[in-house]
């Protein structure tokens, strides 16, 4: 069978890719990006488009042209700098079901949310619930499955803040530790859409997906620290809803800039109303339970790598922020003491131009601390930082070298500062 897979690259999608071609199925992935689709996955056909754009039945034709069946595991947390929730979710989705059935493709599989509604509280689970209702009234052979909490050896997301949350050294500080949760291994969606895919007797099923016990989120991220093989925590601090609604506001602008904060108001919307499904419905579709917590996690032991990408996605917004604060301060000083820094210059070969060079100094600086608050120049801004340090201490080694025996090493710690950048700019990658 020809099977598109939108979100083919994700989390769900991709083990949902890599399950179908185990099966013999001819898979296509759909994301935005090709590159990143063939490397994670080269064995599968790869198609790119931003799925925001794709408004009307006529939009998807090109891309659903020659398909016998079409898997929607696409999705977006919250509206953003880079995602549109209602874009991609409903309004997209919708025009995907009306073009399916004007080509013919009857086979539809839906990844939702336990809680997606047409009147639920956040817009994430708003959308999905308009784009279950709109396939649900089409005439297309549909199936949903509403997945828990997600667990998988890829850290995206909810399973990336997992992971940052067990990272936690000694002390673990949490909200809503107490809210329980059924998880579900994301090998165990893959079986799921697999069944659907073959069986008639899953058409027209709606079914969470969901291990048979619920757990406390502080439990969750107590097995996930024995997992990455690091003692338990000494103790664990419940945060008062204040700093929790800080930390919101916080993520959510940095969602505008963006940054796919899994701390943005719609995740921890869910955190706090917990995550539940009927796990019978789980066990009819699969025709077995679902993977336990702890036998998901036994099923994958966790390596070197996964210790490392719990502690530098825990590290990686520390160390960001405080370089856009660096460059922002550096350019601020220089601006506010303008005649001092050029007067460092006037002894120098350069002492006609000081004040030219002090001026793009302060340009270039503060440019930097935007381009890397900005997440679509991130990359961008860490390479211009690098080249400009390493401009700075030629140029100065040239027009000011006793400063290299400055008591304070005013070079000596530029030189050092090349190696944060470099150490954060693999951290960029999030496929």
């Amino acid at each position: 069978m020809r099977i598109l897979v939108l979100g083919g690259y994700g989390l769900i999608g991709s083990a949902i890719v890599r399950r179908l071609i185990a099966d013999g199925h001819e898979v296509t992935g759909l994301g935005r990006s090709r590159s990143a689709g063939e490397r994670l996955i080269p064995s599968a056909s790869w198609r790119t488009v931003d799925i925001a754009r794709l408004t009307t039945p006529g939009d998807w034709q090109p891309f659903i042209a020659g398909f016998d069946a079409v898997i929607n595991a696409s999705g977006a947390l919250q509206s953003g700098g880079r995602d549109n929730v209602s874009a991609v979710q409903s309004t997209a989705i919708k025009s995907l079901i009306d073009a399916c059935e004007a080509a013919d493709i009857q086979r539809f599989v839906q990844i939702s949310a336990p809680m997606a509604a047409a009147d639920a509280s956040t817009d994430f689970m708003r959308s999905k619930g308009e784009a279950d209702a709109h396939l649900k009234a089409s005439s297309l052979d549909w199936t949903v499955y509403r997945p828990g909490l997600v667990i998988g050896h890829a850290a995206y997301g909810g399973t990336a803040l997992l992971r940052m949350l067990a990272a936690q050294p000694a002390v673990g500080l949490m909200a809503f530790g107490d809210q329980r949760i059924q998880a579900i291994a994301v090998d165990d969606i893959a079986e799921a859409v697999a069944r659907a895919i073959d069986r008639e007797e899953l058409i027209g099923v709606d079914a969470d997906l969901v291990e048979d016990s619920d757990h406390a989120l502080v439990d969750i991220v107590a097995a996930i620290r024995r997992w990455l093989g690091w003692a338990p925590h000494a103790a664990i601090i419940a945060l008062p809803r204040w700093i929790t609604s800080v930390m919101v506001v916080l993520a959510n602008l940095a969602g505008a800039l963006g940054w796919r904060s899994p701390l943005r108001s719609n995740a921890v919307k869910v955190l706090e109303d917990g995550i539940s499904g009927d796990a019978s419905q789980t066990r009819r579709v699969l025709g077995r339970p679902a993977l336990s917590l702890t036998e998901t996690l036994n099923s994958m032991p966790a390596t070197l790598a996964d210790r490392w990408h719990a502690r530098l996605s825990l590290l990686f917004p520390i160390a960001l922020s405080g370089l856009i604060l660096f460059w922002l301060v550096s350019g601020l000083i220089g601006a506010l003491h303008f005649a001092e820094a050029s007067r460092v210059l006037s002894s120098s070969p350069a002492a006609a131009i000081s004040g030219w060079l002090v001026a793009a100094g302060i340009i270039a600086d503060l440019g930097i601390a935007a381009g890397l608050a900005w997440r679509k120049t991130t990359a961008w801004a860490v390479k211009a930082a690098i080249a400009l340090t390493l401009s700075y201490l030629a140029l100065g080694s040239w027009l000011t070298p006793e400063l290299w025996a400055d008591p304070l090493g005013p070079f000596v710690k530029s030189a050092t500062l090349i190696l944060l950048h470099l150490m954060v700019l693999p951290l960029l990658e999030e496929r």
